[in-house]
């Protein structure tokens, strides 16, 4: 959990973030439209970030929970 959301729901988020990016993208490049693909390309490295953030807080859960485990 990262402040109020799961896990999950932030890569619900991301995915949603990646699909709605990928949609933009489709009609910027046929309108030829460069600023709204370079704001895709912020949009998809934010998704990128959501899922590495919860991949870090993942692993730091479980280092967590083996130290708590070790001093039982």
């Amino acid at each position: 959990m990262i402040d109020k959301l799961s896990y999950d729901e932030i890569l619900t988020i991301s995915n949603e973030l990646k699909k709605e990016a990928e949609n933009i993208k489709r009609l910027a490049t046929v309108r030829k439209a460069e600023k709204i693909l370079d704001f895709v390309s912020v949009v998809e490295g934010y998704s990128r970030y959501l899922e590495n953030t919860v991949e870090i807080n993942k692993d730091a859960d479980n280092a967590l929970k083996e130290l708590r485990d070790q001093i039982k």
